[in-house]
């Protein structure tokens, strides 16, 4: 079922409008997970240990930072004789007017790339999920039911229903209801955005479906296969995340430190590219006599002088003498200067927090933005790439501190509870 027989199509094109500013200068995919890795190294890490050696990335929205850390596919072993990883913007050729109008139009636009390859069966990804997994047995599950379209799935909380397509199965898993991001409850069995088609079926389906303004697979095309064609459910119960929002991408990273949650980093054996800010030349971590460092991953080329808990620091970041960073993600090259407290925190790359300053609480509980009310709330406070905090400043927690801000921009009373500073960088 391997090589030839099997192609795959991976969206990464996402805006990531829910994870406002930790999305707004990048693609979903390309967000930082983890210290080293990106969040779209998962799905491909997946892809190269299932033995897809034909992957066709789908890009869109701000793809400069993706496609640069994708490079020729060598990191996931996707380059050479008989393997290859393509970047595949939107055709805009002359029969489309804009880029990317839902999923299904995406692989629509891209129906060339099938054509090179000519696989019996075809798999759609998505590249903004935390998981791991290997597509084989779905490919032969999909092949001994005889179906046209397999669909994995899962059970998740009944309160997050909404934000995935759910379906209802018969006894013999095939999909009978398909109803994408509604707030009627009818199951919790939701789409993870893994599919596999047999080429012919999809080919005739997107012709079918998107001329006519159906872009969408969750919304336009599974939905309108259900009566005509046989589709599966593939159900899945390890550990998968969509990351979506900015409260579940700070999860997933705080996942990431206990191997028990069911995200096991060392066990995954995920590939990433470290040529990007040439990460593969950092030295080691350095740990100064005053360095305090519990339950954290800690990535090469840091040095820490203050004490850190329950975080993660990508490459290059500096913690000061009387620091203190707790429950926190800290992106590459972030400096936290003496004496400043970080707590239940997302701070984005190249951003200084200013000495004595403290971000967030670690009694941090409950609230929510005011601005954004749907991105930010649980207590989690974010700083924007680039931004330095002034020292001694208090800011609050569920803040939104913009992206670029020079220390000036600050106001001196500080950043209450709730609030935001957004400004023209962010």
């Amino acid at each position: 079922m391997m090589g030839v027989d099997v192609a795959a199509m991976l969206l990464a094109g996402g805006r990531g409008t829910r994870l406002n500013l930790v999305a707004a200068k990048r693609a979903k995919p390309a967000v930082p997970f983890a210290g080293i890795y990106r969040i779209i190294d998962f799905t491909l890490t997946n892809a190269m240990a299932s033995g897809i050696r034909h992957v066709g990335v789908l890009t869109q929205y701000r793809p400069t930072s993706l496609m640069e850390h994708l490079g020729d596919g060598e990191s996931w072993d996707l380059w050479g004789r008989n393997s290859a990883l393509s970047i595949l913007p939107p055709s805009l050729g002359r029969d489309v007017s804009g880029g990317y109008r839902g999923t299904a139009d995406a692989v629509f636009q891209n129906l060339a790339f099938l054509d090179r390859h000519s696989p019996r069966n075809v798999v759609i990804l998505s590249g903004d999920h935390i998981y791991r997994m290997d597509y084989r047995p779905m490919l032969e599950r999909h092949h001994e039911s005889g179906a046209d379209m397999t669909v994995a799935c899962m059970e998740v909380p009944w309160e997050e229903t909404h934000r995935f397509g759910v379906m209802e199965v018969d006894s013999d898993g095939r999909v009978v209801r398909f109803i994408e991001k509604s707030l009627e409850r009818i199951t919790n069995l939701a789409n993870m955005g893994i599919y596999v088609f047999r080429s012919e079926v999809l080919l005739d389906e997107l012709r079918r479906t998107v001329p006519g303004g159906g872009y969408d697979f969750g919304a336009n095309v599974i939905p309108g296969m259900l009566a005509r064609r046989q589709v599966q459910s593939y159900p899945f119960e390890g550990y998968w995340r969509d990351v979506g929002t900015l409260p579940s991408y700070w999860s997933a990273n705080m996942d990431a430190l206990d191997p028990s949650s069911g995200l096991d980093l060392a066990a995954w054996r995920v590939r990433t590219n470290l040529a990007g800010r040439r990460q593969v030349f950092h030295p080691p971590a350095r740990l100064g006599p005053s360095a305090s460092v519990r339950g954290s991953i800690v990535s090469r080329g840091c040095h820490v002088e203050g004490a850190v808990s329950g975080s993660i620091l990508s490459p290059g970041v500096r913690i000061g003498r009387g620091a203190t960073v707790v429950a926190s993600v800290i992106m590459h090259d972030c400096v936290i200067e003496p004496g400043a407290f970080v707590a239940n925190a997302v701070v984005d790359k190249d951003a200084v927090v200013g000495a004595g300053t403290r971000i967030g609480r670690a009694d941090a509980a409950g609230g929510e933005n005011r601005d954004f009310p749907t991105h930010l709330s649980g207590g989690l406070s974010v700083v924007g790439k680039g931004t330095t905090v002034p020292g001694g400043l208090t800011v609050g927690a569920n803040c939104l501190i913009g992206a670029g801000l020079a220390a000036g921009a600050f106001p001196s009373g500080g950043i209450e509870d709730g609030a935001s500073l957004i400004g023209e960088g962010g």
